[in-house]
């Protein structure tokens, strides 16, 4: 850096940081550029060093990222995360964290509709269906005995049981309708 651009201007200041000429005035009045001697012009160099060191990461700068640091689809967002050892900037962290809200907001979203559902509560319905289904048929038996002892016409023996199987059937799928019925409303208590 010679001599004579080692000082700058308000407007040269801006073109040398990419920003406007009144940013730099409000940077110039808020004390976050130092001056040179004469109180006009912007030391550069200090000016510079002054504003890496207390500018916050988040808020301006260059937000466009440059061809050779774009990958190959960098523009689908991932679910990985970084291992613990590796450092994550703040602007990355604020990106993951954004992501992830909109993730979640997305989901809910999609269970308020309809469209999505919960696979723990689902799998947990299902096996409770399944579970009585069998608990019915097992205790059959019981409930047909006395029943089935004073028949003596093995079709009427095979009919009482084939009419308890279709009641039990029968029972299930009123059970299994209620529970897609239930599961298609939005819940009250979710909105």
């Amino acid at each position: 850096m010679t001599a004579e651009t080692r000082f700058m201007t308000t407007a040269e200041y801006a073109q040398h940081r990419g920003c406007s000429d009144s940013y730099v005035r409000r940077m110039r009045r808020d004390g976050r550029l130092k001056l040179a001697p004469d109180g006009k012009r912007i030391d550069v160099a200090a000016s510079d060093a002054l504003l890496a060191e207390t500018t916050d990461p988040v808020r301006g700068g260059d937000r466009t990222r440059d061809a050779h640091d774009a990958t190959p689809g960098d523009d689908v967002p991932t679910a990985t995360v970084a291992p613990l050892h590796d450092r994550v900037d703040l602007r990355e962290a604020m990106r993951r964290e954004r992501l992830a809200k909109a993730r979640e907001a997305e989901l809910r979203l999609g269970e308020l509709s309809g469209a999505l559902t919960r696979t723990h509560d689902v799998r947990r319905d299902t096996f409770t269906l399944a579970r009585q289904a069998m608990e019915r048929l097992r205790r059959m038996g019981s409930k047909l005995r006395l029943k089935l002892a004073a028949e003596s016409d093995p079709h009427a023996c095979e009919q009482l049981i084939n009419d308890e199987v279709a009641r039990i059937s029968e029972e299930m799928q009123k059970a299994a309708q209620a529970l897609a019925q239930k599961r298609a409303m939005p819940t009250e208590d979710a909105a």
